[in-house]
């Protein structure tokens, strides 16, 4: 049983009481004396520091074999009266306090309270006890006031703006206490992470920048706050995109348990529903008048809180050529749970043969489905459009197993099965494709059969095309057309093209009968900043810390992959891409990129595209950089968690002739 009393005397002890025995040591054992401020234990003639005006506890426990008598508990003061203490019981030699081995510990409080003859003020414990197995009777130690020092206590030290929808924002203040016992001076700040951060301090805002995440501010005026007072900060965020979005204020003050600054996290779009949309755009192709068509639209949650879908309705129904069965998805609102998906039929009927516009092409019916829920994209729109034929024409169909979203070096698998003829079978295809600039990727086996593959490996908006031909040869009336969009979801995405005029076709991939590469061979390198090489103070090819063609997976950060980058695509016959990705890069570092033309197989000067993306938005493009075999250049850095990407050489290129490399 423990009981604490106050007694108001010069000095405040408090101790507290175990319960039990008569207080007899066996022969044989043997107490020991241990004392503490907490978890920090406190030697004999020790010196502890307190803080003003708050009760400091200590801790008396008895780790030896026998009981502890605590006879006596007394505090000397200078000046006298500075020093409080509270004690229950009084402990003395008639009436001890008995501590047994592993059982109630014993604590006291001692309590500063300045004044102006406090000066120089410090105190003297004397714990004396029966005899210790150390041959002690007391226990000494030294107390001293702590010097005044500011303290900044951030709430909260996580801010998290949940989500925050498209062409939104949203502002959330935190408070800046001051728990010391003098002023706290803010001198200045970093501020890093998503572009959309900003931070409202002293009446002025400060919008996410290079300088900010790597340089970071310093105020003209240091703002104060006062010992026991507080203020506060903003920050907002406006929402760029549905990526998640993180950065972090680290605030530099005279705060001395914080030499480094305090830390305030921000978060934004990390979760909450999601909506996902197969297809983002319905196109019917041609149908026969009179007669109605149904297409499903997929609707699914994709985020990890519940989607409400709170209205479906069509603001635009091509003159009632289009309907939907909205009681397909019950009473509305409907909530759909994480991963949960419905299906929206959507109809359209043709009431007339489409006229042939300019360009040879059917002007069909359009219309508009529009989605409401809370999403990020409130009003989720999809496309819709159509046709009226009357069968003298084969109707093209484009489907694509991957979806219309993808990553880098996904492999798509066209289908034209659904295309239609009323003249016998159809018989033949032509596919095409608009593709981003750089990609160099090609139909396979060739764009004239029924249903190739297509390798997305560049970043960026693919547009199919099909064109059929029934059996009497006649050509669609208009070509089907499938959008892809390729999408990096991860933090850094680094993509190398390159074009090398000696080379007649960049397309093509191998080895010649005699060994040799059938193109140019450029490559990407992403480097750590604690690359080290005694041969190389640049860094480049280091055995670890060099992401390239002979450690695409190299082990960076902590333990797990999380960290650590992969180089994803090596091209080594020509025209790239090389593609490289980092999910979770460390913070406080700065990576580098570079690109080494590693052999030119005799086909000469290429002229090298680097593009690096944040969170799948493209930062920076460096385009056609001419480079001779062996040249090295060191293209850019990448400041994180800021996500600051910086050309190395402002616009002018550095490049490192005849570079030296390892033996391989």
């Amino acid at each position: 049983m423990r009981r604490v009393i106050e007694v108001a005397v010069g000095l405040v002890l408090v101790v507290m009481a175990g319960c039990g025995g008569d207080g007899s040591i066996q022969s044989g054992q043997a107490p020991r004396v241990e004392v503490s401020d907490g978890t920090n234990p406190i030697s004999q003639n020790g010196t502890v520091n307190v803080t003003a005006n708050l009760p400091t506890r200590f801790t008396v426990s008895n780790t030896g074999t026998g009981p502890l008598e605590i006879r006596d508990i007394t505090l000397t003061s200078v000046p006298e009266g500075a020093f409080y203490l509270s004690s229950l019981p009084t402990p003395s030699a008639a009436e001890p306090i008995r501590v047994y081995p592993d059982d109630f510990d014993h604590e006291f409080t001692v309590t500063f309270t300045p004044t102006g003859a406090a000066v120089g003020a410090n105190a003297r414990v004397t714990i004396t006890t029966n005899k210790t197995i150390d041959g002690y009777e007391t226990f000494v130690f030294n107390i001293s006031p702590e010097v005044a020092t500011p303290r900044l206590l951030v709430q909260p030290k996580v801010v998290d703006f949940e989500t925050v929808g498209e062409n939104a924002s949203s502002t959330k203040s935190v408070a800046l206490l001051n728990t010391g016992a003098a002023e706290l001076v803010i001198t200045g700040f970093y501020l890093s992470g998503s572009p959309g951060y900003s931070l409202d301090m002293g009446g002025q805002a400060f919008p996410v920048s290079a300088a900010t995440a790597s340089t970071g501010i310093t105020f003209d005026t240091p703002l104060t706050i006062a010992a026991g007072a507080s203020n506060h900060l903003d920050i907002t965020y406006a929402a760029s995109g549905p990526e998640p979005a993180e950065g972090a204020v680290v605030l530099l003050t005279n705060d001395p348990s914080a030499p480094g600054g305090t830390t305030i996290e921000m978060y934004a779009n990390v979760a909450g529903p999601c909506i996902q949309v197969s297809p983002t755009r319905v196109d019917f192709g041609g149908k026969l008048v009179g007669q109605q068509a149904t297409i499903n639209v997929q609707i699914q949650s994709c985020g990890d809180r519940a989607l409400t879908i709170s209205d479906v309705s069509l603001t635009d129904d091509g003159f009632g050529a289009f309907g939907i069965t909205a009681i397909a998805l019950g009473t509305l609102p409907v909530e759909l749970e994480p991963g949960q998906t419905l299906y929206l039929p959507v109809t359209y009927l043709p009431a007339a043969v489409s006229p042939i516009g300019v360009g040879g092409s059917p002007e069909g019916d359009e219309g508009l489905l529009r989605i409401v829920s809370n999403a990020y994209i409130t009003n989720y729109d999809v496309e819709l459009s159509g046709f009226g034929t009357d069968g003298s024409c084969p109707t093209a169909n484009i489907t694509i197993a991957e979806g219309e979203e993808v990553i880098p070096q996904t492999t798509l698998h066209l289908n034209s099965t659904g295309s239609t003829a009323t003249n016998g079978a159809i018989t033949g295809w032509e596919w095409s494709v608009v593709q981003p600039s750089g990609s160099a990727s090609v139909f396979l086996p060739s764009p004239f059969v029924q249903n190739p593959t297509f390798e997305a490996n560049v970043v960026g908006e693919y547009i199919f095309r099909l064109k059929v031909y029934d059996a009497l040869g006649t050509a669609s009336c208009e070509e089907a057309t499938k959008t892809v969009y390729v999408t990096s979801p991860e933090a850094i995405h680094v993509e190398l093209l390159w074009t090398t005029p000696g080379d007649v076709d960049e397309t093509d991939t191998g080895f010649t009968a005699f060994g040799e590469s059938v193109g140019s061979d450029v490559d990407l390198h992403f480097l750590h900043p604690s690359a080290v090489s005694a041969w190389n103070p640049a860094g480049w090819f280091d055995s670890r810390y060099d992401c390239y063609w002979s450690n695409i997976a190299p082990n960076w950060g902590g333990a797990g992959a999380t960290d650590d980058p992969s180089l994803d695509r090596d091209d080594t016959d020509g025209a790239g891409p090389e593609n490289l990705n980092l999910a979770f890069p460390e913070n406080g570092k700065t990576y580098r990129v570079g690109v080494h033309y590693w052999d030119d197989w005799g086909y000469g000067i290429s002229f090298a595209t680097i593009r690096v993306y944040i969170y799948g938005q493209l930062r920076m493009q460096w385009a056609n950089v001419q480079l001779l075999n062996y040249d090295m250049w060191d293209v850019a850095t990448i400041t994180w968690p800021a996500g600051a990407v910086t050309k190395v050489g402002g616009n002018s290129p550095q490049i490192t002739s005849n570079y030296p490399v390892p033996f391989f």
